[in-house]
């Protein structure tokens, strides 16, 4: 699908769908609304992802130099950081409010703007819906990150895996939020 096809949300439909995000994420530790998910999934249109959503980010970190400082001693001085970022597979992410959301059509994946599966502490979370289309639960994203060193040099290759753990479900006889 090209770009240039895609449908675009109104200002009020992304104010309404910030306004429905922070009833489900902040309202209640244990409970939504069925009505607001309805309303965010209603209004997000949907976005084709690939088969297979694969993100990297690599880091390379300059060359050191350490000596001595007249009064101050031994200094070391590191090398200049590069950070790479990539992903392959994404679909199309609508920004609303502090919300970055994308419908992949069985569920939402919702980050906060500031924040990705890379931040040191990674603000995400999933609306998931049932096959009927009702909302079901809502979930979060719980990486595990795992580091290879390299045998005989000063390497190392991280991986992140994401996952996503249980954080709420709907509430029973929900009616509309309000």
């Amino acid at each position: 699908m090209s770009k240039a096809h895609l449908p675009d949300l109104r200002i009020d439909d992304r104010m309404i769908v910030a306004a429905a995000l922070d009833r489900i994420l902040y309202d209640d530790p244990d409970h939504f609304a069925a009505e607001d998910a309805r309303t965010v999934r209603r209004l997000i249109p949907y976005g084709r992802s690939g088969w297979l959503r694969l993100g990297f980010r690599a880091e390379t970190q300059g060359p050191s130099v350490k000596g001595e400082a007249a009064g101050v001693g031994d200094v070391r001085m590191e090398g200049d950081k590069k950070v790479v970022e990539g992903s392959v597979g994404e679909s199309t992410a609508w920004r609303c409010g502090q919300y970055k959301i994308t419908n992949h059509g069985g569920d939402l994946e919702i980050w906060q703007v500031m924040s990705d599966e890379y931040a040191p502490e990674p603000k995400g979370a999933r609306l998931e819906f049932d096959a009927h289309g009702e909302p079901e639960r809502l979930t979060f994203f719980q990486p595990r990150d795992i580091e290879l060193r390299i045998p005989f040099t000063s390497m190392a290759v991280g991986v992140r895996l994401g996952g996503w753990q249980f954080w709420k479900q709907v509430a029973e006889g929900a009616g509309t939020a309000g």
